[in-house]
């Protein structure tokens, strides 16, 4: 459990109700139906890995014992977490980023980045390997920043980008830690106006939107690649029907960037998990 500060607390109490309205739902809480409370919101598992008599036998129409189809599942269907938001007072507010943080799997920095992005979307890479440790060679360096701006430029060619709109300027790469890497699709400022920034803003959220596709797919479960099927004996089994490589494009950006984003992980440091901060947008 990470621990809360007091200025945390000030900064998430501060941030509109609307935009952590949204972000909540964003991320699949959801509130209390039939209008039980407008405060009290809760989440169920989203996913699983293994073979459920009822989501993946009863209501797929296998023969499991059960004559119903309209099963409720207490294990899939149950939150597994619940929170009070708008909350009253400080102890309230820091009860809703525990809870945010435990569910979400984000430190309390993580959460008030997400709450406060502007102007940018992020996409966080978090590495099972350290791209460098101190002291490092400079060629190691270079290669793996080389290596992250050519997967955000051809983010950038997957979303449509022309040379002549000069998204890329307003984009960078960080290395947060050694195992932790950031890419900001930047947008114009509110006042920049015109043709040209409003499609800038465009590709910039069309280009983030593009790097989850083959991320997810690089890294899609067995669940994701398989269906279900049933033995003679009864038994629910997962059986796989297509492999990650199915889903890389054939040619153009696109393979590109699945190839970029596979050589990476491969020749440099793959990639344990990800998350997206999209930035709020600001009149």
């Amino acid at each position: 459990m990470h621990s809360v500060t007091g200025d945390q607390i000030k900064t998430f109490r501060k941030v509109p109700k609307q935009r952590v309205a949204a972000f909540l739902k964003r991320s699949g809480w959801r509130l209390l139906p039939n209008e039980r409370s407008e405060t009290v919101w809760v989440i169920e598992d989203g996913g699983r890995e293994g073979l459920c008599t009822v989501c993946d036998g009863a209501r797929e129409g296998f023969d499991v014992g059960v004559d119903s189809r309209e099963l409720y599942c207490p294990q899939h269907e149950d939150p597994v977490a619940a929170l009070v938001y708008p909350p009253k007072g400080a102890s309230g507010a820091e009860a809703v980023v525990r809870a945010l943080c435990a569910q979400e799997r984000m430190t309390p920095e993580d959460l008030l980045n997400a709450l406060t992005l502007e102007r940018r979307d992020e996409a966080h890479l978090y590495l099972n390997d350290r791209l460098f440790d101190f002291p490092v060679r400079a060629e190691v360096y270079e290669n793996a920043i080389h290596d992250l701006f050519e997967i955000l430029r051809l983010c950038y060619d997957c979303a449509g980008a022309e040379q002549e709109d000069d998204a890329l300027t307003y984009s960078d790469v960080t290395l947060a830690a050694p195992d932790h890497v950031v890419l900001s699709f930047g947008r114009p400022y509110a006042e920049e106006v015109g043709e040209a920034a409003d499609r800038v803003r465009a590709l910039s959220r069309r280009a983030a939107e593009q790097l989850g596709t083959p991320l997810n797919w690089l890294h899609s479960s067995q669940r994701d690649r398989s269906v279900v099927r049933q033995y003679a004996t009864g038994e629910l089994v997962l059986e796989e029907v297509v492999g990650p490589e199915d889903f890389r494009a054939d040619a153009g950006p696109e393979r590109a960037l699945w190839d970029a984003l596979d050589t990476f992980r491969h020749k440099t440091a793959s990639f344990a998990h990800w998350r997206f901060d999209w930035g709020w947008d600001v009149e």
